[in-house]
């Protein structure tokens, strides 16, 4: 069996996610436009913003299409920290 990692994120970095727009494509997919809001760090100010693109299947799941982060976004993702040591 493989090692298995836990992670955490710096508790100096919790953000949560909030749709901004919402986008339908003539194939029925959907990209949703959402800001990573940080409270704690820089006072509900977008951390990074991403389009998240899905497409819903009849039977009430979906299909992850896809994932674009942002300006220079990609920058400002916060490291992780591993819970145990190596």
């Amino acid at each position: 069996m493989g090692k298995a990692w836990m992670w955490q994120l710096r508790t100096d970095s919790f953000s949560l996610p909030e749709v901004i727009k919402v986008e339908e494509h003539q194939d029925g997919a959907l990209t949703l436009t959402v800001e990573a809001v940080c409270d704690m760090v820089i006072s509900n100010d977008a951390v990074i913003t991403h389009e998240l693109t899905v497409k819903f299947r009849e039977d009430g799941s979906f299909q992850y299409l896809g994932n674009k982060v942002l300006e220079d976004g990609i920058h400002q993702i916060p490291q992780y920290q591993y819970r145990i040591a190596r």
